[in-house]
């Protein structure tokens, strides 16, 4: 009599159900229809802008206006350098605000520089400085984010292929470092 090995039982494996970038049902998926309605209704109004606006104007707060942009910007530096310090992963986040800043900044000071000098200058300062910088923003925001997107469509809780935990304590992105036994990452102690 020949006898085979016991055959073991499987458990198929799950693919995770899509849920609207991982941030829940349907209040995910009306929030990202309604920024797609909202991205789209923009394409026409820059056309209309493009036609209509004057090509010049006067404008009461100017320095305002700068001043406050370069204030944002100074504040998205000092807070993605304090946090990126502290080893909180939040960095990425204010590292991609404060690259948007840059490079919005950058476009303000080329297009509303006068011919000359003044145009050459906001062009090395933006080449040389801004979006340089904007760069480092972004691949910073990037390297943050990119170690959470194994995870993005899991519940807390829930095992992942591999039969581990993600190590995220109560959903909260927390301060947290990577560990070599789980391939992710844990709060600090």
């Amino acid at each position: 009599m020949v006898t085979s090995a016991p055959r073991t039982r499987r458990t198929p494996r799950r693919t995770p159900r899509r849920t609207g970038g991982g941030t829940g049902g349907r209040t995910a998926r009306w929030t990202a229809w309604g920024l797609m309605a909202g991205g789209a209704a923009m394409v026409p109004w820059t056309g209309v802008l493009a036609a209509r606006l004057p090509s010049t104007t006067t404008v009461s707060h100017w320095s305002t206006a700068w001043a406050g942009l370069d204030a944002l910007v100074a504040t998205g530096l000092l807070t993605t350098g304090v946090l990126m310090a502290r080893g909180d992963v939040r960095h990425g986040l204010t590292a991609a605000a404060t690259g948007s800043l840059l490079v919005m900044d950058a476009w303000f000071d080329v297009t509303t520089a006068a011919p000359g000098a003044g145009r050459r200058l906001a062009v090395a300062l933006a080449v040389g400085a801004e979006l340089p910088v904007a760069a480092v923003c972004a691949a910073l925001a990037l390297r943050a984010l990119a170690p959470h997107a194994k995870h993005v469509h899991e519940r807390p809780g829930q095992a992942d292929g591999a039969g581990r935990r993600p190590a995220v304590a109560d959903s909260c992105p927390r301060r947290l470092k990577e560990t070599d036994e789980t391939d992710g990452l844990r709060p600090l102690e």
